[in-house]
């Protein structure tokens, strides 16, 4: 059932959609408060010099295109190749397209929930040369997952789940891909971490990315959008290592960290806040928390 309803979404034009984002966005936001108290934490902490008037115009440009997004996504299922190409243009992917007669450019594509990044997923599959892999996690609900599964890979990139990515690239190894990935999602209490200062918060960054780079050998790259107007986005490529190798896994993710963060600060409305991001006590947190608990134990008989 789900699957259809999304199907029937994805059939009104865009521009009747984003009228019902507006609506969308303010019953999310005001009647619903989807996450808002998330939403203001996640802020207030990641931007602690700014004044109450910053904090609740950019809470609310970011329900308002949380929305458009939202709608954005669904349109996406049957978006046509070339009106794609004109809503998301792109510069300085020439290290990942192949000229006539060059072998296939690999690499991992690395990116964070910023903008639109299902219409990023597309327009990278359409604009590398070499076969591109998706990574992603499936949906819990059956239909919204076929519908997601179908938009996807609607132009040509194969999709491979998080859970299966180890055996996928130790299978795939020896043709040349492009894999990417969204790596800002916190990972859990049992996968290897690094902990980065990021938005002036101590973050874990799951060592996936990390990982990928050293059992494939290929460069790594972040692409970074830019919000132009409503339905209109830029993505750049920009490299955060050429050379595999020369750069140690917890390098990689620091400079990963370094382009999120400045991305984010150039739109800060457009990252995706109502993330739990900072789930996780940072190791010294713990161990502050664990000290203090042991002197209260100690002073009370």
């Amino acid at each position: 059932m789900t699957y259809w309803i999304y199907r029937a979404i994805a059939a009104i034009p865009l521009s009747t959609s984003y009228r019902l984002a507006r609506v969308l966005a303010w019953l999310i936001e005001r009647v619903f408060r989807y996450r808002v108290a998330t939403v203001n934490q996640n802020l207030r902490r990641s931007f602690p010099d700014q004044s109450e008037p910053w904090y609740a115009t950019t809470r609310h440009r970011f329900y308002q295109q949380f929305a458009d997004v939202t709608v954005e996504a669904i349109y996406a299922w049957r978006m046509p190749r070339k009106e794609l190409e004109q809503r998301m243009t792109v510069t300085g992917w020439e290290p990942l397209i192949s000229a006539d007669g060059e072998p296939p450019k690999p690499g991992i594509l690395l990116s964070i929930h910023h903008n639109n990044w299902e219409w990023l997923l597309q327009r990278s599959s359409m604009t590398v040369s070499s076969p591109f892999d998706g990574i992603y996690k499936p949906l819990h609900d059956g239909g919204a997952e076929r519908f997601a599964f179908e938009a996807r890979g609607k132009h040509g990139a194969n999709l491979v789940t998080l859970q299966t990515l180890s055996k996928y690239v130790l299978k795939s190894r020896r043709k040349a891909r492009v894999i990417g990935l969204l790596a800002d999602q916190s990972p859990s209490k049992t996968e290897s971490k690094h902990w980065v200062n990021f938005l002036n918060q101590s973050t874990p960054f799951f060592m996936g990315p990390a990982t990928l780079a050293r059992l494939t050998k290929y460069p790594v790259y972040f692409a970074r959008t830019q919000r132009l107007s409503q339905g209109r986005y830029h993505a750049e490529l920009l490299t955060i290592c050429a050379e595999p190798g020369t750069m140690s896994e917890n390098e990689l993710i620091e400079k990963y960290v370094a382009l999120a963060e400045e991305t984010i600060r150039s739109q800060p409305e457009s990252y995706l806040w109502t993330n739990r991001r900072w789930k996780l006590a940072p190791p010294q947190a713990t161990l502050d928390t664990a000290s203090d608990e042991s002197d209260e134990t100690q002073s009370n008989p």
